[in-house]
């Protein structure tokens, strides 16, 4: 399975989107995972190629399919069908149309004029879930995205929309176990936008933030301290940019003054990790110290140990970590010691 043309961005440099737009929320960043999303972005805006969307649940890939679409083809059709909502006739139905009388041997490319390749016209085509795509289909769409053509009736007809897949980051998996067939993920994936897991960038998180933020409540949106986003920052976030947005609505509904503070975050994050092996008993000063012990520990094993993206995340010089390292009694060895 090719993947985007597009170099990286060199360091420091970020493709700029096109003038009084901003990028789509799920690309925010200044992490290399984010700029090269961004890159491959780009590059889709700048010819029709086949794009596909490498994103796991949580990641908003809708977002960035209706970006690509408003941005380089608008005004036309933006048809959107999820190949894991439906049994495998109906998707089939939905993609390739109703079957005609007499089609029961039809070519694997024909098509009847209720199909979706054809109602999207001149617009995008957007297939959620392209793994779950039934083997079938899967065989009929290779060879549809390959040709360019269709045959409706007795003509041949090109197909002009613009095809979007998205599938999960683990694609390249399902192709290897033949889940998925080898030349449809190739074929569709001309441009690959993949679409970095939270867990993966954790300084984005302040940037994330501020935009979940200013959409919550627009110029009146509470500004966060520095503390505050450090603690955000420390969640991996499974369930990635929706269950972030779900903590930030509580957060900013709870917010009077204007101001996001570490303790109104922590009022609202989920209580696990960390925060669960802290006993209600302990006095307030051991129970922040526990918190902070537990807390650089697990920037620590997030950045696998790399004390200078550590400190970035934490905010802190990496002199200070490493003194605080010492100081708390964390090490390498098991991530951190019990408690003493």
């Amino acid at each position: 399975m090719r993947t985007s043309r597009s170099r990286p961005p060199s360091r420091g440099r970020t493709p700029r989107p096109p003038a009084g737009d901003a990028w789509p929320l799920p690309l925010t960043g200044a992490s290399a995972a984010a700029q090269h999303a961004r890159g491959a972005f780009a590059e889709a805006l700048r010819n029709d190629a086949p794009v596909l969307i490498a994103a796991d649940a949580g990641l908003d890939a809708d977002a960035v399919a209706q970006a690509i679409h408003g941005r380089s083809r608008p005004g036309t059709p933006f048809i959107a069908l999820d190949c894991a909502g439906a049994d495998a006739s109906a998707i089939e139905r939905d993609l390739f149309g109703e079957p005609q009388r007499g089609d029961a041997q039809r070519d694997v490319d024909h098509v009847s004029p209720s199909a979706a390749l054809l109602r999207a016209r001149a617009g995008t085509l957007y297939l959620r879930h392209i793994g779950d795509l039934p083997a079938a289909a899967q065989r009929r769409l290779a060879r549809v995205v390959r040709d360019r053509e269709v045959t409706a009736g007795r003509r041949r007809v090109a197909i002009r929309a613009r095809l979007i897949a998205q599938a999960p980051a683990s694609i390249g998996l399902d192709v290897r176990e033949g889940h998925v067939r080898a030349d449809l993920a190739r074929r569709l994936s001309h441009i690959t936008i993949a679409i970095p897991s939270l867990r993966e960038r954790a300084e984005d998180i302040p940037e994330l933030t501020a935009r979940i933020a200013s959409g919550l409540r627009g110029a009146g949106a509470p500004a966060f301290t520095q503390a505050a986003l450090t603690v955000l920052a420390a969640p991996s976030w499974t369930g990635n940019l929706d269950e972030l947005r779900a903590v930030l609505e509580k957060i900013v509904r709870s917010v009077s003054n204007g101001t996001v503070r570490q303790e109104d975050v922590l009022a609202h994050l989920p209580i696990d990790g960390a925060f669960a092996r802290i006993p209600p008993q302990v006095s307030l000063r051991e129970a922040r110290r526990q918190f902070e012990r537990d807390y650089i520990a697990a920037v620590l094993e997030r950045h696998r140990w790399r004390m200078s993206d550590a400190a970035r995340t934490l905010g802190i010089e990496r002199a200070n970590l490493y003194r605080k390292t010492r100081q708390l009694g964390i090490s390498r060895r098991g991530g951190m010691p019990a408690a003493s």
